[in-house]
C-alpha cells in the first residue's frame, strides 16, 4: 500500500517539477527563432499570428513615454496588425451587423491575452509577450480595429483608483449582441456615437458592455487622428490554417567601379524562399545599436532583391532584412551582418602627371610658394580605432565567419588640360624672429584636371602618398585576468602594431593571415580558450585550413587586413562552453539556469513525494480503523 502511493506522490512531484524547470531551462531568446506563433481560438479555429523579430524589436527599441493622452494615439499601430483584421473579416464580412461582428471578434481574441500590469505597449509587443493591462490591450484592440476600418477612439476614464482605458467604437446603430440584461454603454464625440469596448479579460465582454465600477468616473474621448506611422513591415496571420515558414537571405557585394563615382558603398542583396515577385523587402541599418536608416526595394520574377547603399561615416553598422510575409506564408528576417567600416586611404586625385592649381587670379594661373601651400597640407587621417567587444570565459571554444569587401576605388579617367604658369613672387614669414623674404616661384606649363570631382579636392602631398593610420584590421583575443577574456575587432596604428611584433615578453602573439586572406572570400575562425593557451584555426568556406596558431599569450592579435578601404563583415559570432557543451549565439542575451536553483526544487520535489506518501499512508490507516470499529 505504501508503494501504491510512493508512485502516485512522485507522478505528482515529477509534474511539478517539470512545471517549474522546463520553463526556465527552455526560456530562450526571441531572436533564435525566425518566427515567434500565438494561436487563439476563434469560432472554433485557430488563428495564428506570426511575427519577425525586427518587427518586434524596432517597438521595442522606441521610446515608451506618455506626457499627455494625446502620446497614447502613436501606439495605436493599425498597419502593422492590419493582416490579423484581414483574417477575422473573412468570417465575419457577410455576417449581420458585420461590422459590430468583427468588433467583437477583436474583443474574443483580446480576452485570450492575460491581463498582467505592464504600461503602454505597442500591440506587436502585446501579441509577442502575451500579456498586457488595460492601456496595452485596448491600444492592440483599437490597432486591429482601424486596420478592419471601423472608426474607433480610446476612453480615458479618470476620477477612480486606478483611472483606466478602454475603446469607443462607431455604429450607426445600438448594439446588437452585447449583454441584454444591462444598458449598453455609448458616448458622444463629434456628433457621433461610440459604445464602448472593454478589452481587458475580466469577463467576456461585447460592444456595449462596460463594468459596474466605471459608473461613477470621469471620461475623455482621445481621437484617433494621426496614428503611429509604422514600417512597412506587418505580421502575418492565418484563420484555420498553419502559416508556412519561409526564409530570407542577405549577403553584401562590391559596387562596381563605374557605380562607385567616388563614393564608399555596398550592394545588399538576397532573396526570398520560396520566390515571391514583387515583394517589398525592408532594410535596417543601424549603426552603434542606434537606428541610422530604413530603406526599402523590390523582389524581381526569381524572388532576388538588391539595394545599392553608400554611407558616409565610419564605424560599426548592423544590416539586416526583412519581408512581412503574405496570406500562406509567415513572414522572414534575414540574419544580421555587422560591418566595420574604417576611414578611406589618402588617394590623390587623378595621377601622378597631374599639378594642382592651388590659385587663380584674373585668368592667371599661380603656384603657391611651400610656406603658403603647407597650410592645405590635409592631416594624416585618424581612423577609428575600436569596433566591437564581446566579454567572454575561459574553457570555451567560439567561432566567427568574417569576409573582406572593398569599399571604394580611386577617381579615374577625368579630363585634363595644359596650363601655362608665370613666375612669381611671393612674400612668406621664417625663422624665429618671423622675418618677411620674398621668394621667387618659377613658372612653366603643367597639365591640371579640368574640372575637380565633387567631394575631392587638390592635396599637397605626395605622388605616392597612400596611407592612414588605423588601418591594419585585427581580430583580438585579450585575457583580462580572472580567466575573463574578450575579443574585439581593432583598427591598429603602426606604433600598436610595432608593440605587438617586437614584443619580447610573450605577452602578445600575431597571427598574419592578412597575405592569406582574399578579398570577397568567407572565412572561419575557431578558437579555443583553456586556462594556459589558446589555439586558433582559420580555413576558408570548403574547410582548407588558411592558417593556425597555439599560443600561451595572454593576448592573440590575429592580422586580416592592412588597409581599412577593406571593410570587414562580420556574423555568426558563438560559442561553446567545453564543460557543458551547449552551443549558444552570442549576439542573443542568454537566459541562464542556475544550478542552485534547480537543485533546490529537487530537494522540493523530494520532500513533497516524502509528505504526501506520508499524508496518504496516514488517511488510509485511518480509514481502515474506522471501519474496524
Amino acid at each position: 500500500m505504501l508503494l501504491k502511493y510512493f508512485k502516485i506522490s512522485i507522478l505528482l512531484a515529477s509534474i511539478l517539477l517539470s512545471g517549474l524547470a522546463i520553463p526556465t531551462s527552455l526560456a530562450g531568446n526571441y531572436q533564435e527563432d525566425y518566427n515567434f506563433k500565438s494561436q487563439f481560438v476563434f469560432l472554433g479555429q485557430k488563428l495564428y499570428v506570426s511575427v519577425q523579430p525586427s518587427l518586434y524589436d524596432h517597438y521595442c527599441n522606441l521610446t515608451h513615454e506618455v506626457n499627455s493622452d494625446a502620446d497614447y494615439t502613436k501606439y495605436v499601430t493599425p498597419q502593422a496588425v492590419k493582416p490579423i483584421a484581414d483574417s477575422l473579416q473573412k468570417v465575419t464580412h457577410d455576417l449581420p451587423n458585420s461590422d459590430e461582428q468583427f468588433a467583437n471578434s477583436v474583443l474574443e481574441l483580446v480576452h485570450q491575452i492575460p491581463y498582467k500590469i505592464t504600461g503602454v505597449k505597442y500591440p506587436v509587443e502585446t501579441l509577442i509577450d502575451n500579456s498586457g493591462d488595460c492601456v496595452a490591450l485596448s491600444l492592440l484592440a483599437a490597432s486591429i480595429m482601424m486596420a478592419g476600418g471601423l472608426d474607433v477612439v480610446l476612453i480615458h476614464y479618470t476620477g477612480i483608483n486606478p483611472s483606466h482605458i478602454n475603446v469607443g467604437v462607431y455604429l450607426p446603430n445600438t448594439p446588437v449582441y452585447h449583454n441584454i440584461l444591462t444598458s449598453a454603454t455609448s458616448f458622444g464625440y463629434e456628433n457621433k456615437t461610440y459604445w464602448a469596448a472593454e478589452a481587458t479579460p475580466e469577463s467576456d465582454w461585447k460592444v456595449g458592455d462596460q463594468s459596474e465600477m466605471l459608473l461613477n468616473s470621469n471620461s475623455e474621448i482621445i481621437p484617433l487622428h494621426d496614428t503611429e506611422q509604422s514600417p512597412s513591415e506587418q505580421i502575418s496571420s492565418s484563420l484555420g490554417t498553419e502559416l508556412f515558414p519561409s526564409s530570407l537571405s542577405l549577403n553584401l557585394l562590391e559596387q562596381s567601379p563605374s557605380v562607385q563615382n567616388n563614393t564608399r558603398g555596398f550592394v545588399i542583396s538576397g532573396s526570398i524562399t520560396p520566390a515571391f515577385a514583387d515583394q517589398t523587402i525592408d532594410i535596417y541599418i543601424n549603426q552603434k545599436q542606434s537606428f541610422v536608416q530604413c530603406n526599402q526595394t523590390q523582389t524581381d520574377s526569381l524572388g532576388n532583391y538588391s539595394f545599392s547603399w553608400n554611407f558616409t561615416s565610419l564605424g560599426t553598422y548592423y544590416i539586416t532584412t526583412s519581408w512581412s510575409g503574405t496570406q500562406n506564408y509567415t513572414g522572414a528576417d534575414s540574419e544580421t551582418l555587422t560591418v566595420f567600416v574604417g576611414p578611406q586611404s589618402f588617394l590623390q586625385f587623378g595621377n601622378p602627371s597631374y599639378s594642382y592649381i592651388l590659385e587663380q587670379t584674373n585668368n592667371v594661373y599661380y603656384l603657391l610658394g611651400p610656406a603658403y601651400t603647407a597650410n592645405y597640407t590635409l592631416p594624416i587621417l585618424q581612423g577609428v580605432g575600436h569596433f566591437l567587444t564581446v566579454p567572454l570565459e575561459t574553457n570555451i571554444s567560439l567561432s566567427y565567419t568574417f569576409i573582406l569587401l572593398q569599399t571604394g576605388h580611386e577617381a579615374q579617367n577625368y579630363s585634363s588640360k595644359t596650363i601655362k604658369i608665370p613666375d612669381s613672387e611671393q612674400k612668406v614669414t621664417v625663422g624665429r624672429n618671423r622675418m618677411t623674404r620674398t621668394i621667387h616661384i618659377l613658372g612653366g606649363t603643367v597639365t591640371a584636371p579640368t574640372n575637380i570631382p565633387d567631394g575631392m579636392g587638390p592635396l599637397t602631398l605626395p605622388s605616392d602618398f597612400s596611407h592612414t593610420i588605423n588601418n591594419q584590421f585585427c581580430f583580438l583575443l585579450q585575457n583580462n585576468g580572472s580567466e575573463n577574456y574578450s575579443l574585439s575587432m581593432d583598427a591598429l596604428n603602426d606604433h600598436e602594431m610595432a608593440n605587438i611584433t617586437q614584443d619580447t615578453q610573450g605577452n602578445t602573439a600575431l597571427l598574419n593571415a592578412s597575405y592569406k586572406i582574399k578579398e570577397n572570400t568567407w572565412y572561419n575562425v575557431t578558437q579555443i580558450i583553456s586556462s594556459d593557451q589558446i589555439t586558433t584555426r582559420i580555413t576558408d568556406a570548403n574547410g582548407t585550413l588558411i592558417d593556425t596558431m597555439i599560443t600561451c599569450s595572454n593576448t592573440l592579435a590575429i592580422l586580416i587586413a592592412n588597409n581599412v578601404d577593406n571593410a570587414v563583415v562580420f556574423k555568426n559570432l558563438q560559442y561553446q562552453n567545453q564543460v557543458n557543451p551547449t552551443q549558444t549565439p552570442l549576439s542573443s542575451p542568454q537566459t541562464i539556469v542556475s544550478d542552485d536553483w534547480y537543485f533546490q526544487y529537487v530537494i522540493l520535489a523530494l520532500t513533497m513525494i516524502l509528505v504526501l506518501s506520508l499524508a496518504l499512508l496516514f488517511f488510509e490507516r485511518k480509514k481502515s480503523a474506522k471501519n474496524r470499529a
